[in-house]
């Protein structure tokens, strides 16, 4: 019973930690819910990191000025509270407002966490044991937790859900209470380790925020089957986390892996969860190895002081990699989704079906594709249409319906491929300045050189199955050359043909695509940029003659 209240603080202590990935599952319904962007999702992870960072070395002086029961008490019940108060947040303001609180509440329970498991009166080993599970665990699993919560419940239930944990470790806090422990001596912090640790924590953070972004907001993935799905990264890094050795080898081999699986999920061929099974077990199994490596082995985590160093260096590196990549994936989504409606119009229009219910179908399909779910936009319309169809017309719509499910597919791995590349490229870097401020012996040197060659051969096997796998993408002719048509035969073929050439003749006369002016013809929006794009108005007569015949 006496370690029961250790234990309660230990999983408050990781949830705190968790928080700033637990609403990577929920980020997509957040975004429709209250009406935000991709930036603004992310601000929803990167407000609790920046203000934990901030808050975590004021936490520490508060814990040795009045003690860490005390303070501890206090940073859990304002945790508690702000959670209950995202959980009614009807605004990204006010969500924002309540998540620097969370951060500031769980900066000053962190701190106080560590020095009640780190007291002389308690089982020091359980103590030790608690923390690094509470450091891997709660990170690692933050998304799983959260997918499930927003599947069976809504995404607010992740923060209510956290409350009364948080609200048991106060009073358990409380109990617990130990005099303000005297300032022990720390040992400088070395510039290598301290860097390595800051950018493997970015790269591991950017991981799970873009793969479970790509699943749920991309691909249209069922939130609970994308947590079962990234539940994979934290089982592997708790079984890697009992794997022994010298620090700096695990550390720079965790580091090469977590490269290698952030790597390889920049190649992913399709929207089948088994293939991301093999890069977060890569991931997984590199962050097992490098965190307990680094915090602790390589960086001392002996005082409170060390404690909030490290925690200092981690969330920093968190926020800069949120500030990197949110806009990379914001830009490139909108880009490559605009592409990706013009392929599916190609698509529309190569298709063997009646040519006057393809000018229609085509930006009904794909009118509704956007930047924030455009796999899901594109099923919505499909559902739609498709009992219009009857007979070998509907054969034929199927088979159009799965070509354009490729298109968005692959249009919305190519909007993440920058993005996982620069996390790849930060837990490299890791391992590279590792590497230069560590020394090794030949053995670690051998099981390094190891690691690294088994991490190339796997982002290589990546690159060659998403090659293989990947359907051929769809390109857009030049409306003023000759191409080859659907050649449907008989009537039906000549009069689908013929309406083809016409398209085809008129977007060379407004030297456009024939996939843009069928979209302009439909669809508003795409109206007032073609006119806007090339000076012609494509609905009025006289621009369709001008289309038409020069």
């Amino acid at each position: 019973m006496r370690r029961l209240p250790l234990i309660i603080v230990a999983v408050a202590a990781g949830l705190a930690l968790a928080d700033s990935s637990i609403v990577a599952l929920a980020l997509p319904p957040i975004l429709t819910d209250i009406g935000t962007t991709i930036e603004g999702v992310a601000a929803v992870i990167g407000a609790y990191t920046a203000v934990l960072a901030l808050g975590i070395l004021p936490a520490a002086w508060l814990g040795r000025r009045f003690g860490p029961g005390h303070v501890g008490a206090v940073g859990m019940l304002v945790l508690g509270a702000a959670s209950i108060g995202c959980g009614l947040s009807d605004s990204l303001t006010t969500l924002l407002i309540f998540r620097a609180l969370q951060a500031a509440g769980g900066a000053a329970g962190l701190l106080a966490a560590f020095d009640l498991m780190d007291a002389g009166g308690h089982d020091a080993s359980l103590g030790r044991r608690l923390w690094i599970a509470a450091a891997v665990f709660g990170s690692a699993a933050g998304p799983a937790i959260g997918g499930v919560l927003t599947e069976a419940l809504d995404w607010r239930a992740i923060f209510f859900a956290q409350a009364p944990v948080a609200l048991a470790a106060s009073v358990c806090c409380w109990q617990l209470r130990i005099p303000a422990p005297h300032a022990r001596a720390s040992e400088p912090l070395k510039w290598a380790p301290a860097v390595g640790f800051a950018l493997i924590s970015a790269a591991l953070t950017a991981v799970l925020f873009l793969l479970v972004l790509e699943l749920v907001a991309g691909w249209s993935v069922d939130p609970l089957a994308a947590a079962a799905a990234v539940s994979v990264l934290p089982i592997s890094a708790l079984a890697a986390a009992r794997i022994p050795g010298n620090a700096a080898a695990r550390a720079i081999c965790g580091c090469l892996l977590v490269a290698a699986g952030a790597g390889a999920l920049a190649y992913l061929p399709d929207a089948d969860l088994k293939w991301t099974i093999a890069p977060q077990i890569l991931a997984g199994v590199g962050m097992g190895l490098a965190f307990p490596a680094l915090a602790g082995g390589l960086l001392p985590e002996r005082t409170s002081v060390d404690a909030a160093r490290l925690l200092v260096a981690r969330h920093v590196g968190i926020v800069a990699a949120l500030l990197v990549i949110a806009p990379v994936v914001s830009g490139k989504l909108n880009s490559i989704t605009e592409s990706a409606r013009y392929q599916g119009v190609a698509v529309v229009l190569d298709a063997k079906l009646d040519p006057r219910q393809k000018i229609d179908l085509a930006p009904t399909l794909l009118g509704d594709v956007e930047s924030e779910d455009p796999r899901g936009g594109l099923e919505r319309a499909i559902k739609s249409q498709e009992g219009k169809f009857e007979g070998d017309a509907r054969t034929e719509f199927h088979h159009l319906t799965d070509r354009l499910d490729d298109v968005i597919v692959a249009s919305v791995a190519r909007a993440f491929k920058p993005a996982f590349l620069i996390t790849g490229a930060l837990a490299l870097l890791a391992a590279l300045v590792l590497l230069a401020g560590v020394r090794l012996r030949i053995a670690a040197a051998a099981a390094v050189a190891a690691i690294a060659a088994l991490s190339a051969a796997a982002f290589g096997a990546a690159i060659v199955i998403d090659n293989r796998e990947q359907a051929p993408p769809v390109k857009i002719a030049s409306p003023c050359l000759d191409r080859k048509l659907p050649d449907s035969g008989g009537l039906f073929g000549v009069l689908q043909d013929s309406a083809l050439i016409l398209l085809d003749k008129a977007a060379c006369g407004y030297g456009s695509s024939r996939e843009e002016l069928v979209m302009a013809l439909a669809d508003d929006a795409e109206y007032e940029r073609f006119k806007q794009k090339y000076g012609e108005d494509p609905r009025s007569a006289k621009g369709i003659l001008q289309g038409l015949f020069g």
